[in-house]
């Protein structure tokens, strides 16, 4: 027993032991904490941090000690007008904080901080009674009302703990006439909550008429027409569930509802318990190093709501940076998958709470629920994991099996003004395929049974002229003429080291010399080098997502130009894997993100022979990737070679490869460090996007969001 206690108490001082965060530290409610100097300290750094708007900017540790030097920039900032948000908690926390401290020590200057505060609210609300996320400069969706992260919910919350005197706003914190001004912005928000609340017809479908049936809230609404907005790339406009639980039970805790307020209650708490999902669980998992999300099956499990419900089935979905809306975790990147929470059970504590609302306000119209009865998935009123159906009616061309892919390229006009959409229906096409004119979108039936397949190198072309023109070894060809073309769901096989000569050498599966090329959810393997190579004569601009690239020869996806991978797989054998161009221009780069490295055997990671730049973000290698960075090719033997009199490229803009959140089974020797600090502006990883990395030049995921209906996979 003894022993037992001592093992508490050593376990009990090692959680105390523990550092707390900075956000414990704002949010604590130690009284004896706040007489003391460090609470000072820490309440005059706030005060520092505070802008001149009288609001917070968010994300920042402002509890850490600062040198006189970060003092110095940061009251230089105070003058920001663009980063004072409530958004993530930010000013709501600070003001909390302050409020205690004054009420602590008395001291003024606390008080006319918070005051400051309180007036920067106040001054955001619009006159419809929303809140926008960052005032008073905006931008993109910051001007939406913002329901997100319950950032309008936390204003509200607080501006009614004030209102109400409670702790620790419960002094002379604010005046009357403040807290008459807090009053009118509180019931205006109420009013914009119930005028943002979603309605749909008896088809299901949204509609702005005033007598559709009430459901729930999206993120973030329009703050003109109040409906539906989308906020990030991955923030779609929908049905949300989190959110809309923090609103309803703002709702229920106003005393005396009007009748919209318990209309909206009823009705919203009619959908959660309709759409409640039951028989998963999401639990989060450790495969090596790596943390990784899943939902799982587990009959014992409570419900469970999803983040988000699309509009047009009200059917759960998730999302990664490319704005494409997926319907399981495992579609989209490990970053995303793990960096946000797709589904939770918030609304669980609703249940209790609206028994109790109901009886007591308005039991004659009381909403019957069951929070353990069946779940939407398990009644049919939603499927869980809708398989995409593609509208064949809404191609120009259909290639079936024992056809030609290439007479339906033929088919297709000199220059398309719109996609021409060509369909290929599950088989084998043993043919070179010349794509020689822009606007082509390719689309298999299947990735893994719609399979175009030959036998090539530079020595033996199956096609060697086409057109009058000279033909480049590859199974598949996108000539300088077929820009803005989109290969999808297909598999591209080059096999002439198996089925011809045992080699490794050029064995290009897709190769090309247009630009705006988006190669998606396919398969392209080789038996020899440089499997996948675009090679746009002027900066070419590539996009790659959810590829399997699998070659035993050295340099299996080497772009010339710019080229953003995401989410795809790559097996190699022994040799490099990425090679990058950047010649022609400093900002030219290969972007690498939540993608996995593999090998047969021992394989190195990448290599270049050239100017390059490579960024590789929230990559999984295997034990089987070399524990080396990626190098110049000749890195070794440059100065024999320069001896020798072979040509060795210098490379005068030196080695540019930068990671972030990338790791390696069995670990690595420190080159996998995140470093993009060391890079040109300091990117944020999360910056790192398409967008970015084609200079805003080409927006590729807009154009696959624009195409989904006939490519969604």
């Amino acid at each position: 027993m003894r022993l037992l206690l001592m093992m508490l108490v050593i376990c009990a001082n090692v959680v105390m032991a523990q550092p707390k965060s900075w956000k414990f530290i704002l949010r604590t409610t130690n009284e004896e904490f706040f007489q003391s100097d460090e609470a000072r300290r820490i309440g005059d750094q706030v005060l520092l941090w505070q802008r001149n708007t009288g609001g917070w900017p968010k994300n920042i540790d402002m509890v850490k000690p600062m040198s006189d030097e970060e003092k110095k920039q940061v009251l230089a900032d105070k003058v920001k007008t663009d980063d004072s948000t409530t958004d993530n908690d930010a000013t709501n926390i600070q003001m909390a904080y302050l409020a205690r401290l004054y009420k602590a020590t008395g001291d003024a200057k606390y008080r006319n901080a918070f005051r400051k505060g309180v007036d920067y609210l106040l001054s955001g609300q619009y006159k419809n009674g929303g809140w926008p996320q960052f005032w008073p400069t905006q931008r993109d969706y910051q001007i939406h009302i913002t329901f997100n992260d319950d950032a309008m919910v936390n204003t509200m919350q607080l501006l009614w703990a004030i209102m109400n005197n409670l702790s620790p706003y419960d002094c002379d914190l604010v005046d009357k006439s403040m807290k008459d001004k807090m009053s009118k912005a509180f019931y205006k928000g109420v009013d914009c909550i119930l005028a943002t609340q979603i309605r749909v017809d008896d088809n299901g479908k949204v509609t702005r008429n005033p007598n559709g049936k009430l459901t729930v809230w999206c993120q973030q609404h329009y703050r003109d027409t109040y409906m539906p907005a989308p906020a990030r790339a991955y923030e779609l406009p929908s049905f949300c569930s989190q959110e809309s639980a923090s609103i309803t039970a703002l709702l229920m805790q106003l005393p005396n509802p009007s009748a919209k307020v318990k209309a909206a209650v009823h009705a919203a708490m009619k959908w959660f318990d309709k759409y409640k999902i039951k028989g998963y669980r999401q639990v989060t998992i450790w495969d090596k190093d790596q943390k990784d999300r899943r939902l799982v099956e587990d009959n014992t499990a409570g419900p469970l709501w999803a983040r988000y419900y699309d509009l047009e089935n009200c059917e759960p979905y998730v999302c990664d940076r490319d704005g494409l809306p997926r319907r399981r975790l495992e579609q989209i990147g490990i970053e995303r998958r793990t960096g946000y929470g797709w589904y939770g059970d918030r609304a669980v504590t609703l249940y209790p709470m609206y028994e109790e609302w109901a009886a007591k306000y308005d039991p004659q119209n009381k909403v019957e629920l069951d929070l353990n009865g069946k779940g939407a998935n398990e009644t049919g009123v939603i499927h869980m994991f809708r398989t995409p159906k593609i509208d064949i009616s809404k191609f120009d061309a259909v290639v079936k099996r024992g056809e030609s892919i290439q007479k339906a390229i033929e088919s297709a006009p000199e220059k398309p003004e719109k996609p021409y959409l060509i369909y290929i229906k599950k088989g084998i096409y043993n043919e070179k395929v010349i794509v020689d004119k822009p606007n082509i979108v390719l689309v298999g039936e299947n990735r893994d049974s719609c399979i175009i397949v030959g036998a090539e190198t530079s020595d033996h072309i199956m096609i060697k002229e086409y057109k009058g023109e000279k033909v480049h070894n590859g199974i598949l060809v996108l000539t300088d003429k077929a820009d803005d073309c989109i290969i999808s769901s297909l598999t591209v096989i080059n096999n002439y080291g198996t089925t011809v000569n045992p080699t490794t050498t050029h064995q290009f599966s897709v190769y090309g010399s247009a630009t705006r090329t988006i190669i998606l959810n396919s398969n392209i393997i080789s038996d020899g080098n440089d499997a996948l190579s675009l090679w746009a004569r002027n900066d070419g601009m590539y996009y790659h997502a959810d590829l399997y690239i699998r070659c035993p020869g050295v340099d299996f996806i080497c772009p010339r130009g710019t080229c953003y991978a995401t989410r795809c797989r790559f097996y190699g054998d022994t040799r490099a894997i990425l090679w990058h161009d950047a010649r022609g221009n400093k900002n030219n780069k290969f972007v690498v993100t939540n993608s996995f490295f593999d090998g047969k055997q021992p394989t190195v990671l990448g290599r270049y022979h050239h100017d390059s730049q490579f960024y590789i973000i929230n990559c999984r290698m295997s034990r089987n990737i070399l524990d080396e960075n990626i190098d110049h090719a000749y890195a070794k033997t440059k100065e024999q070679r320069l001896a020798e009199g072979k040509d060795v490229d210098p490379c005068p803009l030196g080695k540019r490869i930068y990671y972030y959140g990338c790791t390696r089974d069995g670990g690595h020797s420190g080159w996998l460090n995140d470093n993009l600090d060391e890079a040109e502006g300091k990117p944020e990883f999360h910056a790192i996007t398409a967008k970015w990395t084609f200079d805003e030049k080409w927006n590729p995921e807009k154009r696959i969001r624009q195409l989904w209906d006939v490519l969604e996979y």
